[in-house]
């Protein structure tokens, strides 16, 4: 496909768009429109998250989704799970984890409760229930010591797709893994609960995509060993091998599920028909004027649109039939670790599927939200932000002058007891005071 930019394209974006969630090392999660690159909103927690580790989850009681991120600390290494609220400028939780934690997958809800699924460095997978917070199972996901690198649910959240860093793809029955009242023996270390694995890659597992239709789905995997390579989700069957010249970080599908679109470490997407007859594929570089990494792809506008981030932090927007660039690239600043897709949808329209229990898609393409920039809303939404620095300021004030008191409580304490040695001394040496001084003729002065 051949790339030109073209600015005035930009209007083929149809309906409300597509907002970008981007995750950089050490920087606040931002929102950006993606046609225009404008800033819709800033969670201002710094966070430490590697890919894969944003999602979207509509907890039971919340007003809006909540955009969650995998956490490891920098100083203690201590992982965590933060709740960003979309309305609020502070984390609205911290949820601790058994241990560092990379990839998270937002499970539907099912009556009172939702689940946050996150891939851990033992290679389990960790099912945190929500509003509790409190690790609800833990499930082994990969053998030995190796790191889950990726979590996929299919469309109808049916079917919950591991990827390892032992190459291996295993798939588990969402319903059993969530089951908190199974057998012990079925919650022990050893025991395999999935419903089949496969050994798919010669390396690590980089990214996996699931089509639409449900148990009848497609899945793609990507691994470092340059390869992508497509399977039916119900058994794991190989439909199709595609060699890649570098290694695929971001995988998606398009809406009918006829080809794939991966984005490759040499800053090129590359194209393939999921079909297994097929054997044309190609390819074109989206990374501007760098060979940057693209971090992220997802679709936008139907399928229509291809939306591409490299690990500089470049975002363009693409049309897929003409390989046009829709809209002048914008830039995000920071090394960039994550991006998510997210449409833009009215608020009641997601409060609405969040109260009839619809899935909100953790990942490309999922249901997000609207006119967060617009009118009273978000104009009280800052106001909110604001109240609640203020109080956090002040508290952090308070929190000071009531360790300044506490000091000086202590250095009166300590002249105290100074004061009630030398009392005591001079008691016990019969009157007698350190400094006094004595007489030219031998008697002590008064």
């Amino acid at each position: 496909m051949a790339a030109s930019s073209s600015s005035s394209s930009s209007q083929q974006l149809a309906g409300d768009g597509e907002l970008i969630l981007a995750a950089c090392h050490g920087r606040p999660v931002t929102a950006y429109d993606a046609v225009s690159g404008h800033v819709v909103a800033e969670f201002p927690a710094p966070v430490n998250t590697s890919r894969h580790g944003l999602a979207v989850v509509a907890a039971p009681g919340a007003a809006a989704p909540f955009v969650a991120a995998s956490h490891v600390c920098p100083v203690t290494g201590a992982g965590s799970v933060l709740l960003l609220h979309w309305w609020s400028r502070a984390p609205a939780r911290s949820l601790p984890v058994p241990e560092p934690v990379a990839p998270l997958v937002a499970a539907p809800r099912g009556g009172s409760h939702s689940h946050l699924l996150a891939g851990g460095l033992s290679g389990r997978v960790h099912a945190i229930a929500l509003p509790s917070g409190d690790v609800a199972r833990s499930f082994r996901a990969h053998g030995g010591s190796a790191p889950v690198s990726c979590l996929e649910l299919s469309d109808d959240g049916s079917l919950l797709v591991s990827g390892g860093y032992d190459g291996e793809v295993a798939v588990f029955v969402l319903l059993s893994v969530l089951d908190v009242d199974a057998d012990a023996d079925d919650a022990s270390v050893s025991a395999d609960l999935s419903l089949y694995r496969v050994p798919a890659h010669a390396a690590p597992v980089t990214c996996v995509a699931c089509g639409r239709g449900g148990c009848d789905a497609v899945v793609a995997t990507a691994s470092m060993d340059g390869t992508c390579k497509v399977w039916t989700l119900k058994d794991g069957s190989h439909l199709r091998t595609l060699t890649l010249p570098c290694t695929a970080f971001s995988l998606t599908l398009d809406h009918l599920a006829a080809r794939l679109f991966a984005g490759g470490s040499d800053g090129r997407v590359h194209v393939a028909s999921l079909s297994p007859a097929a054997i044309t594929s190609s390819s074109w570089h989206a990374s501007g004027n760098t060979n940057a990494a693209l971090v992220g792809v997802g679709m936008a506008n139907g399928s229509k649109n291809l939306v591409t981030c490299t690990e500089d932090g470049e975002v363009s927007v693409w049309d897929i039939p003409s390989g046009l660039l829709l809209a002048a690239s914008f830039r995000i600043s920071g090394a960039v670790t994550d991006v998510m897709v997210i449409k833009k949808s009215a608020a009641a329209a997601a409060a609405a599927a969040a109260a009839a229990g619809d899935m909100v898609r953790p990942r490309y393409g999922g249901v997000g939200f609207t006119g967060v920039r617009d009118g009273e809303a978000w104009r009280r939404a800052g106001e909110v932000a604001r109240m609640e620095q203020t109080l956090r300021e002040s508290e952090v004030e308070k929190a000071r002058s009531v360790e300044l008191v506490e000091m000086a409580v202590g250095g009166y304490r300590r002249c105290l007891r100074l004061m009630l040695r030398e009392v005591t001394a001079t008691v016990a040496g019969g009157g007698r005071r350190p400094n006094d001084v004595s007489s030219s003729d031998g008697h002590v002065s008064d």
